[in-house]
């Protein structure tokens, strides 16, 4: 879908005003700022993206993109963009994602839909149909957003970091994903534009949680759902369970240090060593007619699912620096602080995973309409 669709629902994230095209390059390239007001602040459309980020965010972008950084009118308009290392663990956590999505950069195929249907459970296909447009907030490689998408609703799919271009790749030929590149805890969008919001597996690896929640909300309708799925704190495990969990978790404080080359082997010998046979067993206690014992067995998730996906979830699960686990209750008073009601869970893995409203008593701002 081409950026300038975007137009009508991107706001600046520094000062939420309005943004608008100042200069163009070539088709799906741009450059975005205002056109009134105090904020002189411009950002970058590279390759349909548009670039709506601050920060140490933007010394990536410029090392990523230097050629587009070094045409006459952006060497003018960005020379003061911040241009400087990084001390900051979102940085550093945002750093790791983007390698693990260039390197599981595979969305779309029968696992994808699989895994899919385990988070929207709590979902209705009539009522997915029934939203026009939908964010995808921490879209990583856009396995999500391509479902989403294929269901017939267009979707704004926004992440921090670099696997928004592997996001744009592999969500390109439905015609109905808008890639934006920008910070979940200033979510350039403006206030109740979205029909329906969904986070999957990002908001416990986010420094402010509450604040990214708090932005997401926002941007939803008066009535419009909420999809949030957060690691949950095991407190429906057993003793030895959590002892397991507690051992592996200092572990992951020590790998997520590790150069990228140890941490990816590292991770994939988990997954040979203990993802692959642990699921492998639950999937013969389930076959063999005890499901309720398969169910217990640590890892009993990716019974079904690849040795790829197992390597996949163990670099994610071992390489980031950042995890917050939630229980149930702290979850919904979670969500419920940030606005939302009528919070139901889903009894099914991914634990914690559940659906929410924003209340209907909101007025509606901003444009409602879908941007197709």
């Amino acid at each position: 879908m081409n950026w300038r669709r975007a137009l009508p629902f991107v706001v600046c994230p520094r000062c939420r005003g309005e943004l608008t095209e100042i200069a163009r390059a070539a088709e799906a390239q741009a450059i975005l700022g205002h056109d009134h007001g105090t904020c002189r602040e411009v950002y970058p459309v590279i390759d349909d993206i548009p670039r709506l980020v601050t920060g140490f965010q933007r010394t990536v972008l410029r090392r990523a993109h230097a050629s587009w950084f070094e045409q006459d009118m952006a060497r003018a308009l960005f020379g003061s963009w911040t241009d400087g290392a990084s001390t900051s663990t979102d940085d550093h956590v945002v750093a790791r994602f983007d390698e693990e999505w260039h390197r599981f950069d595979d969305a779309g195929n029968s696992e994808h839909e699989a895994v899919f249907a385990s988070y929207f459970d709590l979902v209705r296909p009539e009522d997915l149909a029934g939203a026009r447009l939908a964010l995808d907030a921490g879209c990583g490689a856009g396995r999500w957003a391509l479902e989403v998408a294929r269901r017939g609703v267009d979707v704004f799919a926004v992440d921090l970091g670099l696997s928004i271009e592997v996001a744009a790749r592999n969500t390109r030929s439905t015609g109905r994903v808008l890639c934006v590149q920008a910070d979940l805890a200033d979510l350039p969008l403006r206030p109740q534009s979205m029909d329906f919001a969904y986070s999957l597996g990002v908001l416990h690896h986010v420094a402010e949680t509450q604040r990214a929640l708090a932005r997401l909300v926002d941007v939803v309708r008066p009535g419009g759902r909420v999809l949030i799925y957060l690691y949950y704190a095991l407190e429906n495990r057993s003793g030895p369970y959590r002892l397991v969990f507690r051992v592996s978790d200092r572990l992951r404080r020590w790998t997520s240090r590790l150069p990228t080359p140890l941490l990816v082997s590292f991770a994939s010998a988990v997954a040979a060593l203990a993802y692959f046979p642990l699921a492998r067993a639950a999937r013969l206690l389930r076959r063999a007619g005890y499901p309720k014992i398969a169910a217990a067995v640590p890892l009993a998730f990716y019974a079904d699912l690849s040795f790829r996906m197992m390597r996949n979830d163990s670099l994610d699960r071992f390489g980031t620096a950042v995890e917050k686990r939630y229980t149930q209750d702290s979850m919904r008073a979670l969500l419920e602080d940030a606005g939302l009601v009528r919070v139901a869970f889903s009894p099914d893995p991914p634990y914690w995973h559940a659906i929410a409203y924003r209340p209907n008593s909101v007025q509606p701002i901003g444009p409602g309409s879908s941007p197709s």
